[in-house]
């Protein structure tokens, strides 16, 4: 059975991974693939040329450009969404962390999906500390569906506004159960 593991920004869904890694299980992240396969050269080039730039593009010059044109990210998902589906269907994992899994429609890839939330007035304190600007947060945040959509499609939900001890135990809980 493959689990994706999903949530918005800054919800908590790496430590969650992390917390199942440390249990035993197999893991991956959508994210880590998508980095690798960025700096594949001919990936880069592909990129390179949906936003107008000489390759290679760095990743900053590719957010500036999906600022700049946002129906960019629409191009860039079609080249990028079927590669890091096929890394992962290739992979070993027994959970998959997949952020923009439902935004990519991509639940019905797997056996279960967890949604790791922190609740919205949480998830912008910490994206905020972790880009140091509230408006940036709140358009980073509004480029995601809200965890509560999120959660009509999730068979289980880790809350990480606990401690990290009592998400150690929630997850273990899911574990077992799952």
């Amino acid at each position: 059975m493959i689990c994706a593991v999903t949530g918005g920004i800054g919800e908590g869904k790496s430590t969650v991974l992390e917390l199942i890694r440390q249990s035993g299980f197999a893991v991956v992240s959508a994210d880590a693939i998508a980095a690798q396969l960025f700096d594949e050269p001919d990936i880069n080039r592909a990129l390179a040329g949906l936003v107008s730039r000489p390759p290679p593009v760095d990743r900053q010059s590719l957010r500036e450009a999906l600022v700049a044109n946002p129906a960019l990210r629409r191009s860039i998902n079609r080249l990028m969404h079927p590669l890091i589906m096929d890394r992962i269907r290739r992979s070993e994992a027994d959970f998959v962390e997949v952020p923009l899994l439902l935004e990519a429609c991509l639940q019905a890839e797997f056996d279960q999906v967890w949604l790791v939330t922190c609740g919205p007035e949480e998830q912008l304190r910490r994206v905020a500390e972790r880009y140091g600007d509230e408006t940036k947060a709140r358009a980073i945040i509004g480029t995601q569906l809200p965890s509560s959509i999120k959660a009509v499609y999730a068979d289980r939900i880790i809350d990480t506004r606990q401690s990290l001890l009592d998400v150690k135990e929630s997850v273990n809980s899911a574990l077992v159960s799952r």
